[in-house]
């Protein structure tokens, strides 16, 4: 690290190689230094500029805090989609719950792929019963128990087909959820992606940005260059889905959260990024969306 440029002002290399040693590891702390330029030319020629390893240490630590938020909020999501599916499901006429199982598995599965995933699942402590009583005839409450979040998306996908009503927000935006939650759960780095732009072929939904829009809270240039960036535009596509789906008092909890994790432990040593416009833009940005929603509630 000392020969890339990184510095050991704050931190000293004793209590780094401690932190490597027991918290973390080089090549995962090491995704954190695509937000710091290096030197172009000249003596130092391709070191860091004015990279502290305790920047890099606290980056890695707020980013451990924000995927275990957003972990939390995509479980309130998918027990929503649960709820509003089988809700549908309950009071639909024309449905008695194990009908629109056996079409989704005629129409969308033909060769018993998630059957046999489910199958698989049958040893696991926590779905072994639901699977043994079940299987392969499951009503819709039983098997969304035992499908993954990207399966459940499919199955509310197929229904709102089938019977011509309103399940989810959206699909493209469920499965940006998807990628996020995933993202989160294997513990993949999110924060060093806060200066990486979508690819030139795509462009920020059209829901998102008139979400943006209509809280007023930044101009239209900062919405432009913000939704354009991948880690922002999925963090805001996360809390459209929130606010959609969630009930009023769940998702006032959740938004009083995410304020003070904004104002509080993402803050905690500001100054280590100031100067630093990849972090502190996004920092703002998200910062004025979630205040809003949480004055919102």
């Amino acid at each position: 690290m000392e020969d890339k440029g990184i510095k050991f002002n704050l931190v000293g290399t004793r209590e780094a190689a401690d932190f490597l040693r027991h918290n973390n590891y080089y090549f995962k702390l090491a995704a954190y230094r695509s937000l710091y330029p290096k030197i172009p030319q000249g003596k130092g020629a391709g070191k860091y500029q004015n990279l502290e390893f305790a920047y890099l240490k606290e980056l890695s630590t707020i980013d451990m805090h924000t995927r275990y938020l957003i972990i939390r909020m995509c479980l309130d999501i998918e027990h929503a989609i649960k709820v509003r599916l089988i809700d549908s499901a309950t009071h639909n006429q024309m449905e008695d719950g194990y009908e629109i199982v056996r079409q989704y598995f005629s129409k969308e599965d033909p060769n018993f792929y998630l059957l046999k995933t489910i199958r698989n699942h049958k040893s696991g402590e926590y779905c072994k019963d639901l699977i043994a009583k079940y299987y392969p005839y499951f009503p819709i409450w039983a098997l969304v128990e035992v499908i993954s979040f990207g399966d459940l998306l499919h199955l509310c996908a197929f229904y709102e087909k089938e019977y011509q009503c309103k399940i989810i927000p959206n699909n493209k935006l469920m499965n940006t959820v998807r990628d996020l939650r995933n993202a989160a759960a294997h513990s993949n780095c999110l924060l060093n992606q806060l200066g990486k732009k979508m690819d030139d072929s795509k462009q920020p939904n059209g829901l998102i940005t008139a979400f943006v829009r209509q809280l007023n809270v930044v101009g239209q240039s900062s919405r432009h260059n913000n939704l354009q960036k991948n880690f922002s535009y999925d963090i805001v596509t996360l809390l459209y889905v929130y606010d959609y789906l969630i009930p009023g008092v769940s998702k006032k909890k959740r938004m009083v959260e995410l304020h003070e994790f904004m104002h509080g432990r993402v803050v905690r040593n500001h100054d280590y990024f100031r100067g630093n416009n990849k972090i502190t833009g996004t920092y703002v940005f998200l910062d004025k969306v979630i205040d809003k929603l949480a004055a919102k509630y």
